[in-house]
């Protein structure tokens, strides 16, 4: 045990820390850590503690959940974060999935995607692509363009998608049933083959595990012949929909989301499965077998064997060339989409990597849209 006296000798050395110690918070002023840049976009602060993080890398295919925070547009939040995607998963600039608590929800979900868009070098294909959906009246995902940091560390530029489940329907005033997420690009419509619909539909709905009723749909496609479809078919499926969902596919090349990429969901209350787009990445960009104006998969082939769908296909298609979604429009959605998130594309090390601007791959769009539109009206009278 220390004397007083030893106290007292040791007083003046202690003072002179505690004196310096004053002096340099002085100087400092305890400010707060610097502000992490925004580049115009709002930010995502996701702090992971390095414990939890290790976890989260080492079981990367497993999409194992760690505790995180994260903080949106200055909203603070206490999270489950995962990573997430199909084969986006392998890439370095990986998506994640947030879980919220029930009564701390964000903008009304219990979960929402941070998606890298990791197939898309352009960044521009989200946000051009459902505004397109939306024109032709498809219910569409938010999609949101965000600054994302990890542990105050720039990850690049993230789009907030909302995530197509429950709260996503009740939100536009349907109720959740029978839905069927298209994966593994091996979502078809015939069962000529001896296809099996859990290789390229997962069931996710009220239901889930359940293919009854996606099952009798390809019954049904498969044994009408194409004057018999309306009868057969419609009982199950939104035909006008459907082809909405056809027709901005060709417009922006979709090629992608004929077997995979979007959602196929059967309201109970409406009785009739309905298309809804989803993961983008791939548009605007020709395809070795998938670039002609009736689209690629056995739905599209066999729905367009009948006379009275083709026509509406194709009144559909005028309806948006001439109307919503013309070239112009799409156009300056491009150009627009390009102004927003020029800094963060530039300060983003993935998609900077090739030294293109964002501004080159929005003229390559462009152009591409002007030519394929051209065709497009070329090949209206295949429809006929």
């Amino acid at each position: 045990m220390k004397t007083p006296n030893s106290i007292w000798l040791r007083l003046p050395s202690i003072c002179s820390i505690l004196i310096s110690a004053l002096s340099f918070t002085g100087c400092q002023k305890l400010v707060e850590p610097a502000s992490l840049e925004d580049f115009g976009l709002p930010k995502v602060e996701l702090t992971i503690a390095q414990e939890e993080l290790a976890t989260l890398n080492s079981h990367v295919f497993a999409r194992r959940e760690v505790p995180a925070r994260v903080e949106i547009a200055g909203e603070r939040y206490t999270v489950l974060v995962r990573y997430s995607g199909q084969t986006s998963i392998n890439r370095l600039k990986k998506s994640f999935t947030f879980t919220f608590s029930e009564r701390q929800r964000f903008r009304q979900h219990l979960e929402y995607v941070m998606s890298a868009q990791t197939g898309d070098p352009t960044a521009l294909h989200p946000i051009a692509g459902f505004w397109a959906f939306a024109q032709a009246g498809l219910l569409t995902p938010e999609v949101r363009p965000v600054a994302a940091y990890l542990n105050r560390e720039f990850l690049g530029l993230y789009f907030l998608i909302e995530p197509i489940a429950e709260d996503f329907f009740r939100l536009r005033g349907q109720s959740l049933g029978s839905l069927y997420e298209a994966k593994s690009a091996n979502a078809q419509f015939s069962f000529v083959g001896g296809y099996d619909v859990r290789l390229g539909f997962e069931s996710r709905g009220t239901r889930e595990g359940f293919y009854g009723d996606l099952e009798e749909l390809l019954v049904r496609l498969d044994e009408a012949a194409p004057e018999q479809l309306p009868d057969k078919v419609e009982r199950l499926l939104d035909v006008d929909n459907y082809l909405r969902y056809l027709a901005v596919s060709v417009l922006i090349h979709n090629w992608d989301g004929y077997f995979n990429n979007f959602r196929l969901h059967l309201d109970p209350r409406l009785g009739r499965f309905q298309f809804v787009p989803w993961d983008l990445d791939h548009t605007f960009e020709l395809h070795p077998t998938r670039s002609n104006i009736r689209g690629a998969n056995q739905l599209s082939e066999r729905l367009l064997a009948n006379a009275a769908y083709r026509a509406r296909y194709r009144a559909i298609l005028l309806e948006l060339l001439e109307g919503r979604l013309t070239v112009e429009q799409l156009n300056a959605q491009i150009d627009a989409t390009a102004e927003q998130l020029a800094p963060a594309y530039a300060a983003d090390r993935f998609l900077a990597a090739d030294g293109s601007t964002i501004f080159e791959h929005a003229a390559r769009i462009k152009d591409f849209n002007r030519t394929w539109f051209a065709k497009i009206r070329q090949d209206l009278d295949s429809l006929k």
